[in-house]
């Protein structure tokens, strides 16, 4: 049991003053003069006892008028409806009980008609209301008591996902879930207490009345970030608990599609519903049952990193809910200006775009088609600095959810970037510059060295993006710290180890730091030894992830590596052999990276005087080991890890070379907002990517302006309306745990079930006013008689 107002039991205590009361106003026994003493004996016994009988019932009465009052005004409520309709009956029971055992005793004590009469008729009828209402509650109708006006601590969940802009019958779905909101909490009892939570990330909390709810309700926008709808429900039942008021309520106002309630952790949800079981759970579908829409899914770039006069494919596909037609669907490109976008006028003016192409799909319910398109020609810009291409794919035409209807995209022009291969003595570096010049999507060119030359080369002046040292040998401990201070101002170095190292020289402090582990014994093998990855979360490796089972490693034996143990803290395995020695291992270098192969991608198959170390390279069909060189060379001059393309909420990091771009950006966002962004540890970092459309850097490098970018699309399931089958609903909430509805009338009889029975307010109020009535009526009788 739970009291609004405890603070007024402190009421009670003034029951002292109807007793003071009736101790000093107790009426005293008149005398009577008999000439037989025997006579004056009986009298005063008989009043004695009629005194005594009034001053208990006087003393009752007055004692309840009191108590009753503030026990009342502290309003004493429980929270289950079984509950309250036991406990009225026993408070009847118990004014029927005491009425009854006072005419019991007026009747026996043979105390005037009047009052025994009266004592009589108020325990007859107070019998029939205890029928009355024990037959209300066996026959499981509604409450016998209670008031739906008592406070109570509501939260509104309103879904915010992209979804809800789906508009139907002129109305958005979040706009009709704003006018559900602001309706139910102009229904909420007063002095009830609500908050607002939405699909945003962060907490809610409680408004400070009921007006600034509603305000907070017609504040509310769709976010592309949204959380998980159940993450959203579990937030609301935990926030309702943070009041003491026994009544909670949670109200979650959703379309009911498939992809709000499917994402995010159902067991935590569970939990959360079946440890809060007191409070009551309303799920409101403001959806629509039969949507009409098109929609583009996700688009997939064959590169997001381009040489100059590159092609690029985008990939997507249109599909239809509700719908059958043609549609046209068109690819539109910025034309790079490094001046633009600037604030003129105090609006934003970006640059001219062109239609590259134009493609009509026709599709029909429920299928859908896929779409090609292909762009061409994409230079530098005239500094001949790298340049990004913003663009979009849409569907002309309308329907119901605009926001599925456009897919942005961003790519990078750079310029090829030099290589410098180093050749270990009797090494032919054929392979390696094969695997760079022979991939047209590699921005690389190689230029050659044999490692003789390499003390003589100026490192520190070097322009090349990264240097791949073939099966090197023993080196001066200078060259080996120019190679470590290049790599440590970002630079990328890449070493396949063969039969040209000597441990004793490589375990030098030198060398040993840059490999990141200490080299030692050189193992052989039966030709039973293969590369075995046993994960795919590194750039390196990320080609693979798709295809991991497909890859056929055990076809390409390895002979011989050398074993690099010890790993450094900075050094991370990549690659182990079948033996779970190091096969690739990364070593982080101050802002550069360093990739160490422990065998040869160099060696010949029959090479003269020795045996091959192993047979990557020149295996049948050996194309893992082709995939897994570019990779390494791609991550080593950064290009692998630069990213244009991201999902709503995504945080976006652009590798920014102090070299090329300059440290300080304006950013201007979807939104047209510019903002001031500055660029820390060689990179910049955008965390605010909510909104869907292209994101552009302008800064200033000393050869002039430079417009950098990114774009930001919602997911490929933002526009999914596909509805939810009220029996999966069930599975997730748990079909008694929750009342459901879909307009006013239904709320009204949900919350009719639930929130009733539970506050004594009324009956107690009853009972005061029974009790005065008594008061008066006993009091009145025996002063008459008094008189």
């Amino acid at each position: 049991m739970a009291f609004l107002n405890i603070s007024l039991l402190a009421g009670i205590p003034f029951l002292a003053i109807p007793i003071v009361l009736h101790l000093i106003m107790r009426q005293k026994p008149k005398q009577q003069f008999f000439p037989a003493l025997r006579f004056v004996k009986e009298r005063r016994e008989s009043n004695s006892r009629k005194l005594q009988l009034r001053h208990w019932i006087l003393l009752a009465l007055r004692c309840l008028a009191v108590a009753l009052p503030a026990i009342a005004l502290a309003r004493p409520s429980v929270a289950s409806a079984a509950w309250g309709n036991y406990l009225a009956l026993g408070l009847v029971f118990l004014a029927f009980a005491i009425i009854s055992a006072l005419a019991i005793a007026a009747i026996l004590r043979k105390s005037s008609r009047l009052l025994s009469a009266g004592l009589a008729g108020a325990a007859v009828l107070m019998g029939l209301v205890l029928l009355f209402l024990s037959a209300r509650v066996v026959g499981g109708k509604e409450s016998i008591l209670g008031n739906q006006e008592a406070p109570v601590s509501a939260v509104l969940v309103i879904d915010t996902s992209p979804r809800m802009d789906y508009r139907h019958d002129n109305l958005r779905r979040l706009e009709a879930a704003q006018q559900m909101g602001r309706w139910l909490i102009e229904q909420l009892p007063a002095d009830s207490e609500v908050a607002i939570l939405d699909s945003r990330a962060g907490g809610g909390a409680f408004s400070v009345d009921r007006a600034a709810a509603g305000q907070a309700v017609d504040r509310l926008r769709t976010t592309g970030a949204p959380r998980a709808l159940g993450e959203v429900v579990q937030a609301g039942l935990a926030l309702a608990k943070t009041k003491p008021l026994s009544r909670k309520e949670v109200y979650v106002m959703s379309d009911l599609t498939a992809a709000a309630w499917q994402a995010g952790a159902p067991a935590e949800l569970g939990r959360a519903l079946e440890e809060n079981k007191d409070v009551l759970l309303y799920i409101i579908d403001v959806g629509v049952d039969h949507p009409r829409n098109l929609a583009l899914g996700g688009l997939k770039l064959s590169s997001q990193v381009l040489r100059p006069d590159g092609d690029l494919s985008l990939e997507t596909e249109i599909r239809a809910a509700g719908l059958t037609g043609t549609r046209t669907v068109e690819l539109i490109l910025e034309e790079p200006d490094a001046t633009l976008p600037i604030i003129r006028d105090g609006k934003p003016v970006f640059p001219k775009t062109q239609r590259r192409g134009v493609q009509t799909a026709s599709v029909k319910d429920g299928d859908s088609q896929q779409l090609k398109f292909n762009l061409g020609g994409l230079r530098l810009g005239a500094q001949q600095q790298p340049t990004t291409y913003q663009g979009l794919i849409r569907i002309l035409g309308e329907d119901g959810l605009p926001l599925d209807d456009v897919r942005h995209f961003a790519v990078e022009v750079q310029p090829d970037w030099p290589i410098l291969i180093v050749s270990g003595p009797g090494v032919k570096p054929d392979y390696l510059r094969y695997a760079v010049e022979g991939n047209q999507q590699a921005k690389l060119r190689c230029e050659l060295l044999p490692q003789a030359e390499l003390p003589n080369r100026d490192l520190a002046s070097e322009s090349c993006r990264a240097i791949c040292l073939l099966d090197p040998g023993p080196m001066p401990g200078e060259t080996w710290e120019k190679l470590y201070d290049y790599a440590s101002r970002g630079g990328g170095v890449a070493l396949f180890l063969g039969h040209n190292a000597e441990p004793a020289k490589f375990q030098e402090p030198e060398p040993a730091k840059l490999l990141g582990g200490k080299l030692t014994l050189r193992t052989r093998s039966a030709g039973d030894l293969y590369l075995a990855p046993q994960a795919y979360d590194h750039p390196v490796l990320a080609s693979f992830r798709t295809i991991s089972d497909a890859v056929p490693w055990n076809r390409f034996p390895v002979n011989y590596h050398w074993n690099l143990d010890e790993l450094a803290v900075t050094a991370r395995l990549l690659i182990p052999y079948g033996n779970n020695k190091p096969a690739l291992v990364a070593n982080t270098v101050g802002r550069g990276r360093v990739l160490v192969m422990t065998t040869p991608i160099t060696d010949p198959l029959r090479p003269r005087g020795r045996a091959t170390w192993n047979e990557l390279a020149f295996g049948d069909d050996a194309w893992p080991c082709l995939v897994l060189v570019n990779e390494m060379l791609l991550y080593l001059v950064g290009t692998g890890e630069t990213r244009l393309n991201y999902h709503c909420g995504e945080t976006a990091i652009l590798p920014n070379d102090p070299a090329l771009f300059p440290e300080r950006y304006q950013i201007f966002t979807p939104l047209d907002e510019p903002q001031d962004l500055l660029a820390r540890d060689g990179r910049v970092t955008v965390r605010f990517t909510e909104n869907p459309g292209a994101y552009r850097l302008r800064g200033q490098t000393s050869g002039g302006p430079i417009v950098r970018g990114f774009a930001a699309n919602y997911a490929a399931t933002a526009g999914d309306l596909t509805r939810l089958p009220r029996e999966k609903l069930d599975e997730t909430l748990g079909k008694q745990r929750y009342q459901f509805a879909r307009n006013r009338e239904e709320i009204n009889r949900a919350v009719g079930v639930e929130r009733i029975g539970s506050e004594f307010y009324p009956l107690l109020f009853v009972l005061v006013a029974l009790v005065l009535g008594l008061e008066q009526i006993l009091s009145n009788v025996f002063y008459r008689q008094n008189e």
